[in-house]
């Protein structure tokens, strides 16, 4: 925060740290089953190819219910959305507890996936609602980052629960937590026009370049389908979310069989990459940013961070080929760092093609829908493999093929996003606001 300026006049960046948060939330979630998975794999009599299924049946229903969600939030609130999926993401949890089976298990997952659907549109609709033009990619980084923090946090506290407690009681902790969010969200959000604790100068910077709705909301698919940065952002995002979920669903049972590690040392060993991870995140977000500042295209400033990080991601080759643990560890913080890091940029390029038309959040479930098909191939690619081969090296080298052709579908395919700059009068207007 540059000098002078006061709290009331950040209440933006207070939002945008509540979407993080409700982010992180939703990985907890999300790595809760990953935690669980070597000892529920012994307990229920199963296998790594199984396990790749029921990681990853979370993403069925999550990405066949993003399209519809993404249009919800075109027009339902997100106060009240964010609110219904945190609750059925504290239901999920809670009934999880009561499986005793390891197909029992596919029912709380396949509600959690629903569950999670509006989080990503709701969550970006949120930060076009509420940063100018100059502060997106910075607040996408947040959100992004928000990934990187409940991956971290979640396992060391997921595993002591595990190890010391029993597994049902890492479900019970999230259940409850999730519950709690629910809320407080719902008691504390309002939109820009209706916050009356945001100063009157706060409202205007956020209001200053948004621009005004051609569309009545309703999504025409034609505008969407036919733009090609959003095939290319999708392309890139569905090898992103592919490397992504390998990481969140096996890195704990890669450490466990691989790396020959106890569930609770995995548990400290998982939180080692995904905290860089965070950090650089936001640090690439607010690169982008300054780029834009700078006189950089919007294009370029995006391309920049996309690019890069999907570079950064060719480290699994170093992780898969690494000759100690901690080898290991250092080549999968920079991998997993150059994920986050691209992620965010995904849903500030999104913002600046889709935002015009008021189609922020179709547009993200679009991109989110399809990029997902990713998500939930990674999971079952890498348990059949890994059952197959009896080790993880073939699916990791499959993650860094998908990093590089990731990097080339945005570098060659990205071509079309608004070239607008920030003018210098209004990087002078939000210093000034700010002093």
């Amino acid at each position: 925060m540059r000098g002078g300026s006061t709290v009331k006049d950040h209440r933006r960046w207070l939002v945008a740290t509540f979407v993080l948060i409700i982010t992180a939330i939703a990985y907890i979630d999300r790595v809760n089953l990953s935690i669980a998975a070597p000892i529920l794999t012994k307990e229920f009599h199963t296998n790594a190819a199984v396990m790749g299924l029921l990681l990853s049946s979370f993403t069925w229903t999550y990405t066949l219910f993003n399209l519809p969600a993404g249009m919800l939030v075109d027009r339902i609130q997100v106060r009240v959305l964010y609110s219904l999926a945190l609750l059925v993401w504290a239901v999920s949890s809670f009934l999880t507890t009561l499986v005793r089976s390891a197909g029992a298990l596919f029912g709380p997952r396949l509600l959690l996936g629903i569950g999670e659907a509006p989080f990503a549109p709701a969550a970006i609709r949120t930060l076009a609602d509420w940063l100018p033009k100059s502060d997106r990619a910075t607040g996408s980084s947040m959100f992004i980052s928000g990934v990187a923090l409940g991956s971290a946090v979640g396992p060391p506290i997921l595993a002591y629960l595990v190890s010391g407690f029993g597994w049902q009681s890492a479900f019970i902790a999230t259940g409850v937590l999730s519950l709690l969010v629910a809320v407080i969200w719902y008691a504390w959000y309002r939109n820009p026009l209706d916050d009356k604790k945001l100063s009157e100068r706060e409202r205007q910077l956020i209001l200053r370049d948004q621009e005004p709705p051609k569309q009545d909301g309703r999504a025409p698919w034609g505008e969407i389908v036919r733009h090609r940065d959003i095939w290319a952002i999708t392309g890139g995002y569905f090898c992103l979310l592919y490397i992504l979920y390998t990481f969140i669903t096996w890195l704990p049972s890669y450490l466990v069989q691989d790396r020959h590690m106890t569930v609770l040392h995995s548990g400290f060993a998982t939180s080692i990459p995904w905290t860089v991870a965070f950090f650089c995140g936001i640090l690439g977000g607010r690169l982008s940013d300054f780029a834009l500042r700078r006189g950089v295209s919007t294009l370029n400033a995006r391309k920049i961070v996309l690019v890069g990080g999907m570079i950064a991601a060719l480290a699994i080759v170093g992780t898969a080929l690494a000759s100690s643990s901690a080898l290991a560890i250092a080549c999968l913080s920079i991998s997993t760092a150059g994920i986050i890091t691209a992620n965010g940029a995904v849903w500030a390029a999104t913002q600046d093609v889709m935002r015009a038309l008021n189609l922020t959040g179709s547009a993200t479930g679009f991109v989110n829908a399809i990029g997902n098909v990713g998500g939930i191939l990674g999971p079952i690619v890498t348990g059949a493999v890994a059952y197959a081969t009896g080790s993880f090296l073939a699916p990791l080298g499959l993650a860094a093929l998908l990093a590089l052709i990731g990097a080339l579908a945005w570098g060659f395919g990205m071509r079309s996003t608004p070239r607008t700059r920030v003018a210098a009068a209004d990087v002078v207007l939000e210093g000034r606001n700010e002093r």
